[in-house]
């Protein structure tokens, strides 16, 4: 996956300042390098979403973020959220049915969630739960 110019500074600077700041107290700054070579947390992770600004938020890179970590769908802007991408959190990840929006929530993704997790059975609207558990 490729980033952008502006997605590789926010990601550089965040990595630094994420892994400097969980380093301890005697340990000094890492350098550029390890970041981005070593440790790129973003995509190890998904976890940068979260804090990564909406305006630099892709459909690739959202895509690669919910391949990772499927709870990232929550910091997933609305326009970019699909069926298909949803579908791959709640396979990757059955709770994060609850960050998928009403009007995408089907039976068909609704069984990959509980089919992934069986306690995703809790964000299973009640209109679908018996058809959901008959098809699981």
């Amino acid at each position: 996956m490729e980033l952008n110019k502006e997605q590789e500074e926010w990601l550089k600077n965040f990595q630094i300042q994420h892994i400097n700041a969980n380093r301890g107290p005697n340990r000094g700054p890492i350098s550029e390098e390890f970041c981005l070579k070593e440790h790129p947390v973003f995509l190890e992770t998904g976890f940068a979403m979260q804090h990564l600004p909406d305006e630099l938020k892709t459909e690739e890179l959202c895509l690669a973020a919910v391949q990772q970590n499927g709870k990232t769908l929550e910091f997933v802007p609305g326009a970019l959220k699909t069926e298909a991408l949803c579908l791959i959190a709640v396979q990757q990840d059955g709770v994060a049915i609850q960050f998928v929006p009403s009007e995408l929530i089907t039976e068909e993704l609704c069984i990959a969630a509980v089919r992934n997790v069986s306690y995703a059975l809790d964000f299973v609207p009640d209109a679908l739960r018996d058809k959901v558990t008959a098809g699981v």
